[in-house]
């Protein structure tokens, strides 16, 4: 059976690709690419940690990602370990450069996404203006995903800057030893 535009079989099935792609986006991809950003948000301290040659581990686990990702507790989806005396040791702009390092990562990440979502729209405006080109679906796609990965870095940073247990209250608590 084949569907014709103008059909209500052709607009059921539109509806349909249109709510499967957002579940899948919202449910699947989104939770890995946040999981990326946790990465390399954790790597950047691993990387000051080894600087000042303090012991870090960080252990990733790609199969509780999705349920881990829609629970609110901040720490499920990925905090580096490291030896806490030592770090008490060093002194005060070592400790800075350290907890910052996550937090410039994410700046990056912030920043190269929208700088994307520059590009892909302007490139969505030129198609739509001087090529008169309809078929918008990928690029749309990506602008949501994009958009939606920037939306949940946005919080990620900011819970991370304000959270009791961010990087920025780590900071400040450990200062004053």
């Amino acid at each position: 059976m084949v569907l014709k535009k103008g059909t209500i079989g052709y607009e059921v099935w539109k509806v349909f690709m249109v709510a499967s792609f957002l579940f899948i986006t919202i449910f699947f991809i989104l939770p890995y690419l946040v999981q990326a950003s946790t990465f390399f948000h954790e790597r950047a301290h691993q990387k000051m940690l080894d600087v000042y040659g303090i012991d870090n581990s960080y252990s990733i686990n790609l199969l509780e990602t999705i349920p881990n990702f829609f629970n609110p507790q901040v720490q499920k989806l990925g905090v580096t370990r490291f030896d806490l005396e030592a770090y008490k040791k060093l002194d005060k702009n070592a400790r800075t450069e350290i907890n910052i390092a996550g937090i410039v990562s994410d700046l990056r990440f912030l920043f190269l996404i929208g700088i994307y979502l520059s590009f892909a729209n302007v490139y969505l405006f030129y198609k739509i203006k001087f090529k008169k080109e309809v078929n918008l679906t990928w690029i749309l796609g990506m602008n949501w995903i994009l958009f939606m990965w920037l939306v949940a870095l946005i919080q990620i940073t900011v819970s991370n800057i304000t959270f009791s247990s961010g990087d920025i209250f780590s900071l400040v608590r450990f200062l004053r030893v």
